[in-house]
Protein backbone atom coordinates (compact mmCIF):
# COMPACT_ATOMS: atom_id res chain seq x y z
CA UNK A 1 0.00 0.00 0.00
CA UNK A 2 2.67 2.34 0.50
CA UNK A 3 4.60 2.06 -2.73
CA UNK A 4 1.07 2.72 -4.08
CA UNK A 5 0.51 6.13 -2.71
CA UNK A 6 4.59 6.96 -2.87
CA UNK A 7 4.09 6.35 -6.59
CA UNK A 8 0.73 8.78 -6.74
CA UNK A 9 3.09 11.62 -4.43
CA UNK A 10 6.03 11.26 -6.73
CA UNK A 11 3.76 11.75 -9.91
CA UNK A 12 1.92 14.74 -8.18
CA UNK A 13 5.42 16.60 -7.30
CA UNK A 14 7.11 16.12 -10.50
CA UNK A 15 4.45 17.50 -12.46
CA UNK A 16 5.25 21.14 -12.36
CA UNK A 17 2.59 24.31 -12.14
CA UNK A 18 3.82 25.51 -15.77
CA UNK A 19 5.85 22.97 -17.57
CA UNK A 20 9.23 23.58 -19.30
CA UNK A 21 7.78 22.39 -22.68
CA UNK A 22 5.00 25.69 -22.42
CA UNK A 23 7.97 28.28 -23.10
CA UNK A 24 9.67 26.74 -25.94
CA UNK A 25 6.23 26.79 -27.74
CA UNK A 26 5.20 30.15 -26.82
CA UNK A 27 8.83 31.61 -27.92
CA UNK A 28 8.66 29.66 -31.10
CA UNK A 29 4.91 31.47 -31.52
CA UNK A 30 6.16 34.43 -30.70
CA UNK A 31 9.04 33.93 -33.16
CA UNK A 32 6.53 33.22 -36.02
CA UNK A 33 4.54 36.34 -35.44
CA UNK A 34 7.54 38.88 -34.92
CA UNK A 35 9.29 36.64 -37.92
CA UNK A 36 5.94 37.40 -40.15
CA UNK A 37 5.04 40.63 -39.39
CA UNK A 38 9.44 41.90 -40.35
CA UNK A 39 8.75 39.58 -43.78
CA UNK A 40 5.69 41.98 -44.05
CA UNK A 41 7.04 45.03 -43.21
CA UNK A 42 9.95 44.38 -45.53
CA UNK A 43 7.74 43.19 -48.17
CA UNK A 44 5.34 46.55 -48.23
CA UNK A 45 5.15 48.73 -45.40
CA UNK A 46 1.37 48.87 -45.86
CA UNK A 47 0.96 45.06 -45.73
CA UNK A 48 1.67 45.61 -42.06
CA UNK A 49 -2.53 46.81 -41.85
CA UNK A 50 -3.74 43.98 -44.79
CA UNK A 51 -6.44 41.68 -43.23
CA UNK A 52 -3.96 38.97 -42.87
CA UNK A 53 -2.58 40.11 -39.42
CA UNK A 54 -5.68 39.36 -36.97
CA UNK A 55 -6.37 35.98 -39.08
CA UNK A 56 -2.20 34.81 -38.72
CA UNK A 57 -1.60 36.12 -34.83
CA UNK A 58 -4.76 34.00 -33.93
CA UNK A 59 -3.69 30.79 -36.41
CA UNK A 60 -0.32 30.85 -34.53
CA UNK A 61 -1.44 31.38 -30.95
CA UNK A 62 -4.54 28.50 -31.35
CA UNK A 63 -1.53 26.32 -32.43
CA UNK A 64 0.61 27.32 -29.68
CA UNK A 65 -1.91 26.40 -27.34
CA UNK A 66 -2.55 22.96 -28.76
CA UNK A 67 0.69 21.86 -29.14
CA UNK A 68 1.65 22.80 -25.70
CA UNK A 69 -1.97 21.20 -24.20
CA UNK A 70 -0.98 17.99 -26.58
CA UNK A 71 2.31 18.09 -24.63
CA UNK A 72 1.49 18.16 -21.12
CA UNK A 73 -1.70 16.00 -21.96
CA UNK A 74 0.72 12.98 -23.20
CA UNK A 75 3.08 13.58 -20.51
CA UNK A 76 0.92 13.67 -17.34
CA UNK A 77 -1.47 11.21 -18.81
CA UNK A 78 -4.59 13.58 -18.42
CA UNK A 79 -5.63 16.56 -18.30
CA UNK A 80 -8.13 18.59 -16.11
CA UNK A 81 -10.14 21.27 -17.71
CA UNK A 82 -8.79 24.38 -15.13
CA UNK A 83 -5.62 23.33 -15.81
CA UNK A 84 -5.92 23.02 -19.86
CA UNK A 85 -7.47 26.94 -19.22
CA UNK A 86 -4.79 28.36 -17.42
CA UNK A 87 -2.07 26.84 -19.77
CA UNK A 88 -3.80 27.33 -22.78
CA UNK A 89 -4.00 31.45 -21.38
CA UNK A 90 -0.53 31.35 -20.60
CA UNK A 91 0.75 30.12 -23.68
CA UNK A 92 -1.04 32.09 -26.17
CA UNK A 93 -0.32 35.44 -23.95
CA UNK A 94 3.47 34.55 -24.40
CA UNK A 95 2.71 33.63 -28.61
CA UNK A 96 0.87 37.21 -28.67
CA UNK A 97 4.40 38.79 -27.26
CA UNK A 98 5.64 38.12 -30.81
CA UNK A 99 3.77 41.05 -32.18
CA UNK A 100 4.46 43.85 -29.05
CA UNK A 101 7.92 42.93 -29.41
CA UNK A 102 7.38 43.73 -33.23
CA UNK A 103 5.81 46.68 -32.17
CA UNK A 104 8.57 47.76 -30.00
CA UNK A 105 11.79 47.21 -32.14
CA UNK A 106 10.08 48.48 -35.41
CA UNK A 107 8.37 51.93 -33.82
CA UNK A 108 10.99 52.52 -31.00
CA UNK A 109 14.82 51.05 -32.01
CA UNK A 110 14.75 50.43 -35.48
CA UNK A 111 12.70 52.96 -37.67
CA UNK A 112 11.35 55.40 -35.07
CA UNK A 113 10.48 58.05 -38.13
CA UNK A 114 8.11 55.48 -39.32
CA UNK A 115 5.43 56.07 -36.43
CA UNK A 116 4.05 59.08 -38.01
CA UNK A 117 3.37 57.26 -41.07
CA UNK A 118 2.04 54.52 -39.68
CA UNK A 119 -0.48 56.96 -37.96
CA UNK A 120 -1.37 58.48 -40.52
CA UNK A 121 -1.97 54.59 -42.53
CA UNK A 122 -3.93 53.33 -39.94
CA UNK A 123 -6.27 57.01 -39.78
CA UNK A 124 -6.76 56.75 -43.81
CA UNK A 125 -7.70 53.42 -43.43
CA UNK A 126 -10.08 53.85 -40.54
CA UNK A 127 -11.36 56.85 -43.32
CA UNK A 128 -11.78 54.38 -46.19
CA UNK A 129 -13.78 51.93 -43.97
CA UNK A 130 -15.79 54.30 -42.89
CA UNK A 131 -16.24 55.69 -46.35
CA UNK A 132 -17.21 52.37 -47.60
CA UNK A 133 -20.82 52.44 -44.89
CA UNK A 134 -21.47 55.70 -46.39
CA UNK A 135 -20.22 57.37 -43.17
CA UNK A 136 -18.24 60.52 -42.46
CA UNK A 137 -15.74 61.12 -39.32
CA UNK A 138 -16.36 64.61 -37.56
CA UNK A 139 -12.86 66.25 -37.59
CA UNK A 140 -12.97 65.93 -33.41
CA UNK A 141 -13.24 62.35 -33.57
CA UNK A 142 -10.58 62.15 -36.07
CA UNK A 143 -8.71 63.89 -34.12
CA UNK A 144 -9.00 61.65 -31.38
CA UNK A 145 -8.25 58.56 -33.32
CA UNK A 146 -5.24 60.17 -34.28
CA UNK A 147 -4.41 60.82 -31.13
CA UNK A 148 -5.30 57.19 -29.73
CA UNK A 149 -3.15 55.54 -32.62
CA UNK A 150 -0.19 57.83 -31.62
CA UNK A 151 -0.43 56.62 -27.92
CA UNK A 152 -0.65 53.22 -28.61
CA UNK A 153 2.55 53.04 -30.04
CA UNK A 154 3.97 54.57 -27.06
CA UNK A 155 5.62 51.97 -24.97
CA UNK A 156 2.81 52.32 -22.33
CA UNK A 157 0.49 51.75 -25.79
CA UNK A 158 2.20 48.86 -25.92
CA UNK A 159 1.83 47.31 -23.09
CA UNK A 160 -1.48 48.05 -22.70
CA UNK A 161 -2.21 46.28 -26.09
CA UNK A 162 -0.62 43.22 -24.97
CA UNK A 163 -2.33 43.29 -21.71
CA UNK A 164 -5.67 43.75 -23.08
CA UNK A 165 -5.38 41.32 -25.90
CA UNK A 166 -5.68 38.64 -22.64
CA UNK A 167 -9.37 39.13 -22.97
CA UNK A 168 -9.71 37.53 -26.55
CA UNK A 169 -7.08 34.90 -25.74
CA UNK A 170 -9.00 34.13 -22.66
CA UNK A 171 -11.99 33.38 -25.09
CA UNK A 172 -9.92 31.10 -27.29
CA UNK A 173 -7.96 29.92 -24.29
CA UNK A 174 -11.56 28.58 -22.97
CA UNK A 175 -12.58 26.83 -26.52
CA UNK A 176 -9.45 25.56 -26.84
CA UNK A 177 -9.00 23.92 -22.95
CA UNK A 178 -12.79 22.56 -24.34
CA UNK A 179 -11.88 20.53 -26.74
CA UNK A 180 -8.33 19.48 -25.48
CA UNK A 181 -8.63 18.64 -21.65
CA UNK A 182 -8.87 14.35 -20.89
CA UNK A 183 -9.41 13.24 -17.55
CA UNK A 184 -7.23 10.11 -16.62
CA UNK A 185 -9.49 6.80 -17.41
CA UNK A 186 -8.34 4.18 -15.67
CA UNK A 187 -9.06 1.98 -18.37
CA UNK A 188 -7.06 0.51 -21.06
CA UNK A 189 -8.69 2.06 -23.60
CA UNK A 190 -8.07 4.66 -26.20
CA UNK A 191 -8.13 7.93 -24.03
CA UNK A 192 -7.54 10.01 -27.14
Amino acid sequence: MESSSGKELEGSASQRLIPSSLYGHAAIGASLILMGYFVAYLIRFESLMGLWTGPAILIVVVAVMVMVLLTVRREERGLRFGRAFGLALLSGMGARLGYSLFQFLLFHVIRPDLSEAYVQLTKDMSIEAFSAWGWSLPPEILDRLETSIRDSLSFTGILLDALSSGLWIALVALIVAAFMYRRLESGNGFNG
